[in-house]
């Protein structure tokens, strides 16, 4: 089975709150995504609470090429990682 390729990713906005107070970190999410490549489960692992929601907005426009099993395409679930940087 091939491993899901992300074909169209849209970039977090870092929340304004999270930048006032100098919040960085990481975002895991478990994902599903669908035979066509959408996703249609997300659910947070662990992530900072004021980079969450905007983990998941982004996440969430996110598409994959179809992954294949035997010729067909099949559901995959994974995890999803979203890194939260200031700039230096």
């Amino acid at each position: 089975m091939q491993q899901a390729q992300l074909t169209s990713r849209i970039e977090p906005r870092y929340p304004v709150i999270a930048k006032q107070t100098k919040t960085e970190g990481t975002v895991v999410l478990h994902a599903i995504i669908s035979r066509d490549g959408r996703i249609t489960a997300l659910e947070v692992v662990s992530g900072h609470p004021l980079l969450v929601q905007a983990a998941l907005d982004a996440v969430r426009q996110w598409r994959y090429r179809p992954t294949y099993l035997a010729g067909e395409p099949v559901e995959v679930e994974t995890s999803i990682t979203v890194i939260f940087r200031l700039s230096q």
